[in-house]
């Protein structure tokens, strides 16, 4: 018989909060996430939940009152602080939504700063998802143990992005030799003779 795993997990709920957070402060949760403290985890008045916010880094809360639609937590300590981030840009052209939410995740998880998706010439997929993207970013972050969110830049076309790239952005100075592979076009194909 194999064998169940151990309850409780030794391991406290993690919860990105929009909210600045600070020692001593009290935080009211609704909607999902407290029912997900509350309902899925059953977690009570004194049960300990670490949070992040994307600004002060990562907190240890107690929950002081806990019903099914509130939970009301106080901030005990920071736990350590939001985590230095490199300068690396992601830029995707949208594709499918599953395969778009999978780059998403994984960007967030390797640690990138900034995710931009790029329209090419070839993009089939006219729209994307913020709010569904940034759902998935806060959902790697809290598994992944990251205290800082990549932010997310609205769709822009690629030739755009490639012309107006910022100095200080990264790799600047091989964007114009970037552009000029991106926007050179190739001689149509011969057949063979």
């Amino acid at each position: 018989m194999p064998a169940t795993p151990a309850w409780p997990p030794s391991s406290l709920p993690r919860l990105y909060v929009a909210q600045a957070l600070s020692e001593g402060a009290a935080l009211t949760l609704e909607g999902s996430q407290a029912n997900y403290l509350s309902a899925v985890m059953r977690l009570g008045p004194g049960a300990e939940v670490k949070l992040f916010d994307d600004g002060t880094g990562e907190w240890l809360a107690e929950i002081a009152e806990a019903g099914k639609k509130r939970v009301t937590l106080r901030i005990a300590r920071q736990l350590r602080e939001r985590e230095p981030v490199p300068d690396l840009w992601l830029l995707f052209a949208p594709i499918k939504r599953g395969r778009i939410d999978w780059i998403v995740e994984k960007a967030t998880e390797l640690g990138v700063a900034r995710l931009l998706p790029v329209i090419t010439q070839r993009t089939i997929v006219d729209r994307t998802n913020t709010e569904r993207l940034t759902a998935h970013m806060i959902e790697a972050a809290e598994q992944c143990e990251r205290t800082a969110l990549p932010t997310l830049g609205e769709p822009r076309k690629l030739e755009l992005v490639l012309r107006t790239w910022p100095e200080s952005a990264p790799s600047s100075s091989r964007t114009k030799e970037a552009e000029s592979r991106c926007w050179t076009p190739s001689p149509p194909a011969r057949p063979p003779s």
